[in-house]
Formats: C-alpha cells, structure tokens, sequence
C-alpha cells in the first residue's frame, strides 16, 4: 500500500511538471510568434519608407533640374520654375499617390537665403525642392502611437557657369567688337551677327545699299578684320570632312576640346556638306519658322535647338591671326530656307545673350555659358 502511494504521488507529481512546460512552452511560443510578426511588419513598414524615400529622391532631384531650367531672369521664369515641381507627374507609394507637400525656394548663392517665389529676385539662379510625404503605416503602430510616417527629401539645383567644353559648341566663330565690354563684347542682345563670312565682304555704298555683311557687323572695323582672315576662313572652326561637319552641326560634337583663352582656328567651311547639316539643325526644332527670337520665345512651341552656343573671339593678335576665345554666346538660327550656299552670302544669326546648354531660352545671366546642375 505504502509503495503504491508513494508511486502515485510521483506519477501525478510527473504529470503537474509536464503540463507546467507545455504550458510555458505554449506561452513563449506565443511570444516568439508576436515577435516574429512584430519583426517582420516592422520590416515592411522600414521598406515602405525607404522605398517612398527613394522616390521622394528623385522626385526632387529632377524637378529641381527643371525648375532651374526655367529661369531666365523674368519674373514669368520665375514663375514657371516655382510651377515645375506642381507639373510633374511622378508619384510615390509605387505610383499611388502625388506628391502634394512641395516647398520651392529661390537663392542668389548655393548658401542661401531661400526666399519664397513672393520675395525671390529675378537674379537668383539656386532653386531648392521640398517634397514631405506622409505613408501610412500598417505594423509600427503596434509599437508607437502613430499611424502614418513622415518623409522628406530636398534638392538643389541651379545654372552653373561653364568655361570648358568637350561638346556642345557650334563650329563657327563671329568676332567681338568690343574687347573692352567684358559682358557682351560689344555685341548688342537682338542684333544679327555672322557666323560665315561670303568670300568677298562689303560695307553699305553711299546709298545705304549693296552690302553683303549681317546687318550688325557693317563696321569698317569688324571689315577689316574679316578681310584680314582671307577668303577661305570665314568663319567655321571645325575640321571639313563631311562626317564631321554633320556631326558638329547637328549633333553637338567637338573634335577639339575647348575652353576660354583658347585659340580658334579658322578652317573655312564653304561646303554643301555645312548648308545640309544647317537645315537638319533648324529642322529639328519644334518651332523652325519663327523669324525673331522675341517672337519664338512667346510662341513658346521651341525646343532650343535653334539656340547655339557660339565661341566668340577677339579678332586676332595681329588682325586676323591667333584668334583668341573670349567668351561664349548664345545665338539664334534663321528659319529655314533664309540660309543659302553663294560663296557670297553671310550667314547670320541674331545674338541673345547668355547660353544654358539644353535649354530653349537665353539663361538668368547676361552672357557667358551656363548649364543647368544638382548643386546640393
């Protein structure tokens, strides 16, 4: 009898013990399990984020590019640039919702102050972008009292000055005509200017008539320096091949790297070979009629294809040699068919200032070449 019940005792002793450790084990693999699932949900709701980060990123880094794009110097540029962010049509959470949280500022320095579009200056060259998100999360308010995050991203972008190019230039070269005018050179913004010189120039007669020369470089000064040149350089700057005619006329190509102080070397340009490149140039704008630059602008139809940007140069150290650059304009095409091959005709182009690579419209500085960059 005494050893059944001291057998019993241990039997039920047993079994208490080992529905204690079921017990515990049920317990801590429920807690395991909600860890787990915490583990995972935060996980998600992490890769939510930073997924919404990236493409708030982006957001503001392209639409910073084309906010800078847009000025000009105008208070209507200003206007467009501070639009830019609110017409772009990307979107975050995969493409599900716009971005609606968009902060645009204006500075004249990368260092600030960032002003609002009210209080911005038409000089201000810096555009800053802003974009706060606010996704919603799904497993973190499990942990924290809030059921959506906040995600901001900023970027900065402005016109910065270009004094070096190994593309983008077009190949031809009109002269200065005035060295001691650092801005414009003595080139007056909407005046016509020649980019090829016709074989034998020649001024006005008495009667105002009879001249060959763009209408703006009917000087004796700007004559004597085209004379001086010969009647073979007149005024492209690029090798003559026909491959390589093309491609620098159309396609933006360089086979010289150049920046400002270099010398140009005239190397003549009297081909059909140039005449054709220059039509498929006028061509592939989106606005190939407009005669004025003032009148494409409004249009606002153009791509800036018809927009060059040209190495001016100081005539030469004597007349006619060494041809230095001295800086770099902006210059306007003439529709198509104002451009013809007699090896007595100018071409001419109307000059508009300040050159912002890709871009359809003269830049927010007066002169010199600019291009459009992410500054922060």
């Amino acid at each position: 009898m005494v050893v059944r019940s001291v057998e019993g005792l241990y039997m039920r002793s047993c079994t208490r013990r080992t529905s204690r450790q079921r017990g515990f084990v049920l317990i801590a693999s429920a807690i395991a399990a909600v860890l787990v699932i915490g583990a995972v949900g935060m996980a998600i709701d992490l890769g939510r984020m930073f997924v919404v980060k990236t493409e708030s990123q982006n957001f503001v880094d392209s639409t910073s590019i084309d906010a800078a794009a847009e000025l000009d110097g105008t208070t209507a540029g200003l206007a467009r640039a501070a639009g830019a962010p609110l017409r772009s049509n990307q979107k975050f959470d995969l493409g599900q919702h716009a971005f609606q949280e968009i902060d645009t500022r204006f500075a004249l320095a990368p260092e600030g102050p960032w002003v609002e579009l009210a209080s911005a200056s038409t000089r201000s060259r810096f555009v800053r972008v802003t974009a706060t998100t606010r996704p919603r999360l799904y497993f973190l308010p499990l942990l924290v009292s809030q059921e959506r995050a906040t995600v901001a991203a900023t970027a900065a972008a402005a016109q910065v000055e270009k004094t070096s190019f190994r593309e983008g230039l077009f190949p031809f070269s009109p002269f200065a005509h005035d060295l001691s005018d650092p801005i414009h050179f003595g080139l007056v913004p909407g005046g016509t200017y020649t980019l090829r010189w016709p074989a034998n120039p020649r001024l006005p007669n008495s009667g105002g008539q009879g001249s060959n020369m763009c209408p703006d470089d009917r000087t004796q000064q700007i004559l004597d320096l085209a004379q001086a040149l010969g009647g073979e350089e007149r005024g492209f700057i690029e090798q003559t091949s026909a491959s390589v005619i093309r491609q620098t006329v159309i396609n933006d190509y360089q086979s010289v790297y150049r920046q400002i102080g270099d010398i140009v070397e005239m190397t003549g340009g009297a081909k059909q070979t140039i005449l054709d490149a220059l039509q498929t140039r006028i061509n592939q704008d989106t606005d190939s009629n407009s005669f004025y630059y003032a009148d494409y602008r409004e249009g606002g139809r153009g791509n800036g294809r018809r927009i060059v940007g040209v190495p001016i140069n100081d005539g030469g150290t004597p007349p006619g040699a060494n041809l230095r650059m001295v800086g770099i304009g902006a210059f306007f095409l003439r529709p198509t068919g104002q451009y013809g091959n007699g090896g007595n005709q100018a071409w001419c182009a109307e000059y508009i200032g300040s050159w912002v690579q890709g871009v359809n419209h003269s830049g927010v500085e007066q002169s010199g070449a600019w291009a459009v960059r992410l500054v922060q």
